[in-house]
């Protein structure tokens, strides 16, 4: 349509524009400059008659040169406030730094492991004041997140300062070590605040209330990690964060009861804005709240896509006026969601849900979720994709069944939130009811997550979204194409329209005027033979493509992994985890570690078959070694775990989470045994030390798999390795501590830090390295390969096979990989 690229095209050309120099600290001068001087160019080309008519686009080239010099120079004023900012805390860094005076932009958050986190920006007199930092609060910072942490409100702040990568959307974090109130924030921000503090106490002690603070102000820190686990594998997380499309059904649904009072519209749109307004002063003025806000008020203006006119130019709008509030949102992954579903339900919503009443009968009350929500998924797939791999396929059947839920549940919930200290008895009963729906979306997360194929496999990065992406599209053309030339037609399903009877039998559609006498009648709805071909070869093409990765290769791949198999190494990148079982007594499975990630996990787990767990074993507190506990809670008997360490001291946010799921859990020492059939020997760390490091805390493992042997040596360092042989004898009969094995699993992802007898001692016969594909650590390292190779191991690595299985007795040892291993020339190893 006319005049619709002319504001979206200069925004997305924008953000590309931001994003692209964002990275490169120095660029956004550069920028500004080129676009002001090719802007002045095509503004005297427009003005010269003889040159105008080479330029048919020049509002569009003019709009977008104003716009990239605007976020150019704002992006150069940030940076030189970041850097100034860096420059006044260098002297200090890594360490308790001086005092901050900082200015809340949020409410506190609750971080994955339960720690708690703001926004704030730097207010001093000098060049550095009003660049954004994080505030995180561990245990030692008793009074963080207390009611007083409102936006608008001053703190002063002592911690360390941590600076952060220029792409960042903050400057710095600060650990906050003590914290003290300077000033309140605003009245109307201490009254919001008050009203979260209520209604998040009131809902902790109503049964099955847990959803409700998170539909009405994006507060999550009642809901437990397996419901949280069970909502981001069903894709209804959004609905308790606060989303845009959350926002054009709130105010959505107060248009429709303010039409259904026969409020006229002038003061229908009044009412809605300040409805908008105070939902965002309720929520917080974040910067992930404002995009929200405005791109629900983007769907609303343009009636989900219905008033074509004004869709795609408010949508530019948005964009250049959320860019323009913080240029470094073109680096984050929620404003890139945000923009394609916002864009997809505006080009596609009405017509899609036109198409499901007419064609598919679908109830009208039905068509425009069904729509919202399958269009907002195709729109973010490709994108998610870059986040993690895989596909939530139960993710728009999940958010069709709670699209009747969430406006009830964010309705009641609200009207909870203000009735609770005013009227506390009208309030109770408010949030007894907004129970009711947050039951239903918990339930439906849960059953939708435990469906079968509730998520299907499909590789990430940037070759799995742009795969998915031409597959989508491939799909779209075929399907669009045959739609418009009228196939199928409303009768052509069961369910369709019938021709109407006469008396006489079906009536006939009459015959056009000029039909038979010589003249060629256009036929519509004819679909010609050549798009025909093509749809047909572009939509089964696009199915074939969906349909490798998702099904294809997953079967294939289960008929390769050995039944009789001893030791798995899970691919989960950069991480560990590590399955070992004896082969005649499959029921008792250990797992060692269970990565960071829990997707590629649970993809390891349902391959081999693993719904219980006899003992599940946590090496050390990093990340990549524990990241993914939430998904194996539910099926661990039992825990064995590092003890504590100097770095993360008593308050360790692993034994919190076991202990919150009631794991029975024990604490490794040197000399521990257990296990019947698969017995097992800890080799370290002493109980008598308490390292710095948690990786020098590291478990280290020897357990009897049926016939064989395996060495699990977690993160252990040349320190530790020296410890076991006996000062560093290389002879094996030498060793203080009997290390041989028929299985190692290398240390630390095959890192630099090995003692280098330690391999030669061990003796395995294969070496199993976890590993990330292109980490930036250089794991595996050279020399550790090459200690390895000359110690007569051979050597597996995740990042080059996948996952790994070894099955067989000693001398005879068989090995199943899940892809062929890569050979080239880094084969050697990195230098880390």
């Amino acid at each position: 349509m006319p005049g619709t690229w002319r504001l979206l095209a200069p925004a997305l050309l924008a953000w590309l524009a931001c994003a692209a120099a964002i990275p490169f600290p120095g660029v956004g001068r550069v920028m500004a400059c080129t676009a002001a001087a090719l802007g002045l160019l095509v503004l005297l080309c427009a003005c010269s008659p003889p040159l105008r008519a080479w330029l048919p686009w020049a509002a569009p080239i003019l709009i977008a040169c104003a716009a990239i010099c605007l976020l150019g120079a704002q992006i150069e004023r940030a940076e030189g406030a970041r850097a100034a900012l860096r420059a006044s805390a260098l002297p200090v860094e890594g360490a308790a730094a001086d005092e901050f005076e900082v200015e809340l932009e949020s409410y506190p958050g609750v971080g994955a492991l339960g720690t708690r986190w703001a926004r704030g920006a730097i207010m001093s007199p000098g060049p550095e004041a009003g660049t954004d930092v994080v505030l995180w609060c561990g245990e030692t910072a008793p009074a963080c997140g207390e009611a007083t942490w409102v936006p608008g409100a001053r703190l002063g702040v002592r911690g360390e300062f941590v600076p952060l990568d220029p792409a960042s959307s903050a400057a710095a974090g600060i650990r906050v070590r003590s914290v003290a109130l300077r000033a309140p924030g605003p009245p109307l921000s201490e009254l919001a605040g008050e009203l979260r503090t209520r209604l998040g106490a009131a809902a902790a002690d109503h049964a099955g209330a847990a959803l409700v603070p998170g539909f009405a102000v994006g507060d999550t820190s009642l809901v437990a990690e397996p419901l949280s686990s069970a909502m981001r594998a069903s894709g209804l997380t959004h609905l308790v964060a606060v989303s845009g499309a959350n926002c054009a059904l709130i105010t959505g649904a107060i248009g429709w009861g303010l039409g259904w009072l026969r409020v006229g519209r002038r003061w229908r749109a009044v009412l809605q804005c300040t409805a908008l307004g105070a939902f965002v002063l309720l929520v917080g003025p974040d910067a992930s709240v404002q995009r929200a806000a405005i791109m629900g008020a983007v769907v609303l203006v343009s009636g989900f896509g219905g008033r074509r006119p004004a869709a795609f130019p408010a949508l530019g709008v948005a964009i250049l006026v959320l860019l323009c509030a913080d240029p470094w949102q073109s680096l984050q992954p929620g404003f890139a969601l945000s923009v394609a579903a916002t864009g997809a339900i505006l080009g596609g919503a009405a017509p899609l849900a036109d198409g499901l009443r007419v064609r598919l009968r679908c109830p009208r009350a039905l068509a425009l979720p069904i729509a919202v929500a399958f269009l907002a998924q195709l729109a973010c797939g490709p994108i998610l994709l870059l986040l993690e791999p895989g596909l939530p396929a139960v993710s728009v059947l999940a958010n069709v069944l709670t699209a009747p839920a969430a406006p009830w549940g964010t309705g009641l919930g609200v009207l909870a939130l203000i009735l609770l200290p005013v009227l506390p008895a009208l309030g109770s009963g408010a949030l007894t009811a907004a129970a009711l729906p947050a039951r239903w979306v918990e339930a439906t997360a849960v059953v939708c997550s435990q469906l079968p194929l509730a998520r299907w496999q499909w590789p990430g990065g940037p070759g799995g979204a742009l795969l998915l992406l031409a597959a989508e599209l491939l799909v779209l053309f075929g399907v669009g194409a045959l739609v418009r030339h009228g196939w199928p037609g409303p009768g052509a399903l069961p369910w369709g329209r019938r021709p109407a009877r006469g008396p006489h039998g079906p009536r006939r559609p009459c015959r056009a005027r000029g039909a038979g006498r010589g003249r060629a009648v256009p036929a519509r709805t004819a679909l010609a033979r050549p798009v025909l071909r093509w749809a047909f070869a572009s939509l089964g093409l696009g199915v074939g493509v969906l349909l490798g990765p998702t099904l294809v290769i997953p079967a294939a791949s289960r008929l390769g992994p050995p039944s009789d198999w001893s030791v798995v190494a899970c691919d989960v990148g950069q991480g560990d985890a590590v399955l070992v079982r004896d082969p005649a007594h499959p029921e008792e499975t250990m797992l060692v570690d269970t990565g960071e990630h829990i997707e590629p996990l649970n993809a390891c787990l349902d391959r081999f078959g693993i719904d219980r767990l006899a003992l599940l074993v946590i090496t050390h507190d990093h990340r990549d070694h524990f990241g993914a506990l939430s998904a194996v809670l539910g099926r661990a008997d039992a825990a064995l775990i590092a003890p504590e360490n100097l770095a993360d001291g008593p308050a360790r946010p692993l034994v919190r989470q076991l202990a919150g799921a009631g794991v029975p859990t024990r604490v490794a020492a040197t000399g521990d045994r257990g296990g019947t059939a698969l017995r097992w020997e800890v080799l370290a760390p002493s109980p008598d030390r308490r390292p710095t490091d948690p990786n020098d805390s590291s478990v280290v493992l020897r357990v009897r798999a049926g016939a064989l042997t395996v060495l699990l040596t977690g993160d252990t360092g040349e320190h530790a390795q020296r410890a076991f042989l006996g000062g560093g004898v290389c002879a094996a009969a030498g060793s203080a501590v009997d290390v041989t094995a028929d299985v190692l699993k290398v240390a630390h992802h095959g890192s630099r830090d090995q003692h280098p007898c330690f391999a030669r001692s061990v003796g395995a016969g294969v070496a199993l390295i976890s590993s990330g594909v292109d980490n930036t650590y250089g794991h595996p390292a050279r020399e550790t390969l090459d200690a390895l190779a000359d110690a007569g191991s051979i050597v597996h690595r995740t990042d080059r096979e996948g996952t790994i299985a070894v099955s067989g007795r000693p001398g005879a040892l068989r090995v199943w990989a899940q892809q062929p291993a890569r050979v080239d020339g880094s084969d050697v190893g990195g230098p880390g």
